[in-house]
């Protein structure tokens, strides 16, 4: 398992980032917030494929489903097993404060 930093330096931005497809069942995927002061963030996921690959006939942009909402300090969360699996999350920045940072930790299970 090897931890994946993601880095989000604005609240308009919104990047997808696939699951490792190459793991076992169930799916084991956490994510940790760890939170300098005063932002706030949400943590969805999607079970359409975020490259756009493999098409949703349904739209253009994956469907988001909320994970976490409206998080402010440190986090861990799982992706429950009602939940799995996913094929896609996406750390959204919904208010920035001011010298605060945030650092987004994604660990999953598998190989690669």
């Amino acid at each position: 398992m090897q931890p994946r930093y993601i880095t989000i330096t604005s609240t308009t931005q919104l990047t997808w980032s696939p699951v490792n497809w190459h793991m076992t069942l169930p799916q084991q995927i956490s994510f940790a917030v760890l939170s300098t002061g005063g932002s706030s963030w949400n943590i969805n996921v999607t079970y359409e494929d975020p490259t756009g690959t493999y098409p949703s006939p349904n739209s253009s942009a994956p469907t988001a489903f909320a994970l976490v909402t409206g998080g402010s300090s440190n986090q861990f969360v799982t992706v429950g097993s009602s939940m799995a699996p996913i094929a896609g999350y996406q750390f959204q920045l919904t208010s920035a404060s001011t010298g605060g940072k945030i650092f987004f930790i994604v660990n999953q299970a598998g190989i690669g």
